[in-house]
């Protein structure tokens, strides 16, 4: 796989230089004929990350695998970097393609071309075990003032709180996610608002006792519609033809139940699925 990507490399380069713009020889041909993709993650549960035996382990690797199966690829190969480098990664030729826990945005939909979304992630609550206080919803907190809510320091996920209007009065500000949770333990707050995968990642630790999230639950709605973040799988602009053929294969499992299996397995719910209405174009437009 190094060397297919080397040549990758050296042909984007001759092609810079000799045409003055980037070129790729066709990536799909090149997987399916050698049977071996390349994949960039970045080591955060449960998107993307390395377990405990070495392998890539994760929402999106599981469904790489899957999806490059039905394809007769056979290997697939997991680069691990810093989130930062992965889109850069990918436009260097460093992987085929970037699977861990991308949303799509406007602007990423200028540099990269993206799959069909297939987790739609919003804000959670962790909450004490069989959720005593029966929060569901920004609603229920801004209903209850006794509740006490921990955020992150300038996370989204507190501004939509805030948004959604519970008052900065019930807001104790922490650090980080341990820090919210070692609160929610010691009884300092009586709920913790974080990003869903956020949430799902924390509850992966099976010396975790005593809390859960709190399920189902609404977060910020504005104009009738969630505030959410859609995810899905990453390629080079160049790469339209590997992105309809993943895309092919992403629409065969979901209708076959793969993508719901996988969604319980990492810990995400129903409220974690992607409307249909929702498409990479029109979250790529702003409409979502």
């Amino acid at each position: 796989m190094i060397s297919k990507l080397a040549s990758k490399a050296a042909c984007l380069a001759i092609a810079t230089t000799l045409l003055g713009s980037t070129a790729w020889a066709d990536t799909k041909d090149d997987i399916l004929e050698s049977k071996t993709v390349t994949i960039g993650i970045h080591n955060r549960q449960p998107w993307g990350f390395r377990a405990e035996d070495g392998s890539a382990a994760g929402f999106h690797p599981d469904l790489i695998r899957a999806a490059f199966e039905r394809l007769g690829v056979k290997q697939v190969d997991f680069v691990i970097t810093e989130f930062g480098a992965l889109i850069p990664g990918l436009n260097a030729g460093r992987f085929d393609m970037v699977a861990s826990g991308i949303a799509i945005t406007p602007e990423r939909c200028k540099v990269v071309v993206f799959s069909e979304p297939d987790l739609a992630v919003g804000d959670s609550l962790i909450v004490k075990k069989g959720n005593p206080l029966k929060l569901h919803s920004y609603a229920d907190i801004v209903a209850n003032a006794k509740v006490r809510l921990a955020g992150g320091r300038g996370t989204l996920n507190t501004r939509n709180a805030i948004d959604a209007g519970v008052p900065t009065s019930q807001i104790t500000y922490l650090g980080d996610a341990q820090a919210m949770l070692s609160a929610l333990l010691a009884d300092r707050v009586d709920a913790a608002t974080l990003s869903a995968p956020s949430v799902v990642g924390l509850l992966q630790d099976p010396k975790l006792q005593g809390v859960e999230r709190a399920q189902p639950f609404t977060g910020l709605v504005r104009n009738g519609v969630p505030a959410m973040m859609y995810t899905a799988i990453a390629f080079r602009s160049d790469d339209t033809a590997l992105r309809d053929a993943y895309d092919e294969q992403l629409r065969a499992l979901k209708a076959d139940g793969t993508v719901d299996k996988l969604r319980a397995k990492y810990g995400f719910t129903d409220d974690d699925k992607v409307d249909p209405a929702v498409t990479t174009q029109k979250v790529c437009a702003g409409e979502f």
